[in-house]
């Protein structure tokens, strides 16, 4: 592998002068030595240390994500969006996948310390996440979801709870006599939001019949209660969903079952993930902006620093399909 020596001695000039080309400073360097530095490079095959070069600006250009599951479609476009915004900032995503593993996530912060990334996106299981050794190496973090304010931590995610009363009213407003929430573990902090705001939509509809089942956020499972809450006598008329995950493995009972969507059983999901448009029937949904996440996210993590910790709530859309009952576009 060719060093920046072998290129200073191909281009008769010296290593500090090849540095200089290459970091663009901090010495001006005249047209004529650069085309031969970089003529020399080429013929060798030369390529800078990048870890090297960052290390000495003090910056790794390098970002790491943390998220519960990255087969969740959620999960996906996040870290989709968040690495389109990196890669135009000229950083890199690193991403790790807790496997709603909360050790296996611990692992992670520990590795994303060692390897010196320059700020941390995360998704935690936990409703208090260990995140004191970002602290400690002074990474700031973004949590994309409900977390108490904490010192050095931002936040931004929609408003669970207000997002939840939405979409129950939603369904409160068809005249269902019967809704059903399949929430997700009930420890954390968006699962808490999430009931909060179905009970609030449901407070004063005294003839309306509530039910809630918490479920994994896996389609697997959420297929599972659905199968055993749907084959029921006094089955709900409508489920909300926590997530889109959720609401295709309810979608699944109810084929399985041979109840009709949604003339036996309407359903909505919660995320907005792209495959929502494409189930059958569509999904009745609360979209996410992810992209506008992703970039506002990337834009405080590649800044300045100023006005960090940021505590931002960002807006969130009711899509109405035709899962629910009523399908408007």
């Amino acid at each position: 592998m060719a060093t920046a020596r072998d290129v200073a001695v191909r281009a008769g000039t010296s290593t500090a002068v090849v540095s200089y080309v290459f970091n663009n400073g901090p010495r001006n360097v005249s047209p004529e030595t650069r085309e031969k530095v970089l003529r020399a490079a080429a013929e060798l095959n030369y390529h800078p240390n990048a870890l090297a070069r960052a290390l000495s600006h003090g910056k790794t250009r390098s970002i790491g994500l943390i998220v519960p599951d990255i087969a969740n479609r959620f999960f996906g476009e996040l870290a989709r969006a968040l690495e389109e915004a990196a890669a135009a900032r000229g950083n890199i995503l690193l991403i790790g996948d807790s496997g709603l593993n909360l050790q296996r996530e611990r692992s992670h912060v520990a590795a994303f310390v060692e390897r010196r990334v320059d700020s941390v996106v995360m998704v935690s299981i936990a409703d208090d996440p260990s995140v004191a050794a970002f602290a400690d190496a002074g990474i700031p973090v973004v949590a994309l979801h409900p977390l108490a304010a904490r010192d050095g931590v931002s936040t931004i995610s929609i408003d669970y709870r207000a997002a939840a009363f939405a979409a129950t009213r939603h369904l409160i407003e068809h005249g269902y006599p019967a809704i059903a929430m399949f929430n997700g573990p009930g420890e954390s902090a968006g699962s808490r939001q999430h009931r909060e705001g179905f009970d609030l939509a449901l407070s004063g509809e005294s003839d309306v019949v509530a039910s809630i089942h918490n479920t994994e956020i896996s389609r697997a499972h959420a297929a599972q209660v659905a199968l055993d809450v749907l084959a029921r006598p006094s089955r709900p008329r409508a489920v909300y969903c926590s997530t889109d995950e959720q609401a295709y493995g309810v979608l699944f009972a109810c084929h399985r079952l041979g109840l009709r969507v949604p003339d036996d059983v309407a359903v909505t999901g919660f995320d907005g993930t792209e495959h929502s448009a494409y189930s059958y029937p569509p999904l009745t949904t609360i979209r996410q902006p992810i992209p506008e996440i992703a970039e506002r996210v990337i834009a405080l993590l590649t800044g300045d620093g100023a006005g960090l910790p940021v505590y931002e709530i960002a807006p969130f859309d009711l899509v109405v399909r035709e899962s629910c009952g009523h399908h408007t576009n």
